[in-house]
C-alpha cells in the first residue's frame, strides 16, 4: 500500500492517477477515505467485494486458495521465483533468447538482484516498523500480512516440489 500511494502520485500514465495524493503524507492517506483496499489480497482470494470485512475463515480460504491452485514467487527472490515460474510452463531460461532479453528489461543485466533500476519502478521514503502509518497500516491490515508469512512459508515448501519437477523434465 505504501508503494501504490507514492507510485500512483506520480504515475501519470496510469488510469487511477492520484495527484492530490502527493499534498497528502502516508499517515494521512492511511486513514482517508482514499485508501480502499484493505486486506485486499485475502478478500479477492475469499471471493469477498473491496468494502467487505475480513475475517478469519476469509484468510483460511485464501490460503487453500494459493497452496492448491499457485506457485508463488517472492520479490527479494526475484531470480528464483522467474526460474519456478519458467519451469513450471516449460521454458529453458539458459537458452531462451526471449526470457534474457525480458529479465534485462525489467531488472537489468542478470535479473539476479543487481543495483540496475527496475522498470515500472519508483523510489518513495521507507516506512519501517513502528513509524504510526506502518502501525497503523499493519492493523487495517492484519489478514494480508498473515497470507505474506503464509506464502514466504509456501515458496519454501514449494522449493522442493519445483526442484523434483525440473529434474523429471531432464529425465
Amino acid at each position: 500500500l505504501v508503494s501504490k500511494f507514492y507510485y500512483l502520485q506520480v504515475a501519470s500514465w496510469e488510469k487511477s492517477y492520484q495527484p492530490k495524493w502527493a499534498k497528502m503524507d502516508i499517515l494521512q492517506w492511511a486513514k482517508s477515505y482514499h485508501n480502499t483496499d484493505n486486506n485486499l489480497m485475502v478478500k479477492r482470494l475469499a471471493g469477498k467485494g473491496q468494502r467487505s470485512p475480513t475475517n478469519h475463515l476469509d484468510l483460511m480460504r485464501a490460503k487453500r486458495t494459493i497452496r492448491q491452485r499457485m506457485i508463488v514467487g517472492v520479490m527479494d527472490e526475484m531470480g528464483e521465483s522467474i526460474h519456478r515460474f519458467n519451469t513450471v510452463m516449460g521454458i529453458n531460461d539458459e537458452t531462451e533468447n526471449n526470457h534474457h532479453k525480458c529479465m534485462k528489461q525489467y531488472f537489468g543485466s542478470s535479473g539476479k538482484g543487481n543495483r540496475n533500476r527496475k522498470a515500472n519502478s519508483n523510489s518513495y521514503p521507507k516506512i519501517e516498523k513502528g513509524h504510526p502509518a506502518w502501525d497503523y497500516l499493519a492493523e487495517k491490515n492484519k489478514f494480508d500480512i498473515k497470507l505474506y508469512e503464509f506464502v514466504l512459508e509456501l515458496f519454501e515448501e514449494q522449493r522442493e516440489q519445483i526442484d523434483s519437477y525440473a529434474r523429471a523434465l531432464l529425465s
